[in-house]
């Protein structure tokens, strides 16, 4: 008699983005709601229209996409099959795809680079891993997206992504970006 044992472990993921003035000082940040990402989705619009549309915040939490081969990505890693681990995050200005995003950010202090990563606990002991980068920009650059990569320059695999409502940055801001993806 054969048995078949399953279980019920997937990957979610969320990222926290933090945007600051040359001062250190917070800015606001509009969060979408599911009415948002409908619109944008839909009919490629970004409608900022408080209470309808999502609200203004200094803390922007959103939640991700882990892509298939951000699946493949993690169960290479799991049994040792691939030694590229993911390290990279990138920013971007389009809307990311399956396995890359849109139009990713090369200037203006948007480049892609290695983030901090380490081991987090958010039900059960080291289930979730985090990725923070800081971005410090030199010039204006209108963001829309951000993913986790395994190559800290360009091209490589794409772990999670995300696209969110424009966040216009100027020269002299930083932009945080926590980015995490947990194991259940």
């Amino acid at each position: 008699m054969n048995k078949k044992i399953t279980s019920a472990s997937k990957m979610t993921g969320w990222t926290d983005i933090a945007l600051f003035d040359k001062n250190g000082n917070r800015k606001k940040l509009f969060h979408a709601n599911f009415l948002w990402k409908f619109v944008k989705k839909h009919f490629g619009l970004d409608l900022q229209i408080p209470v309808l549309f999502g609200m203004w915040s200094t803390r922007s939490l959103r939640f991700n996409t882990i892509t298939n081969v951000g699946k493949q990505i993690a169960a290479q890693q799991t049994g040792g099959t691939t030694t590229a681990p993911v390290t990279a995050i990138a920013i971007g200005t389009g809307t990311p795809s399956a396995t890359a995003l849109g139009v990713e950010a090369t200037t203006n202090g948007g480049a892609r680079g290695a983030a901090t990563v380490s081991n987090q606990t958010t039900t059960t002991t080291g289930d979730t891993e985090r990725w923070v980068k800081t971005f410090t920009f030199t010039g204006s650059l209108a963001l829309t997206e951000e993913g986790l990569f395994d190559n800290n320059t360009s091209g490589g695999n794409m772990l999670a992504s995300q696209s969110f409502s424009v966040v216009n940055v100027v020269n002299t801001d930083t932009l945080q970006i926590t980015h995490n993806v947990k194991f259940a």
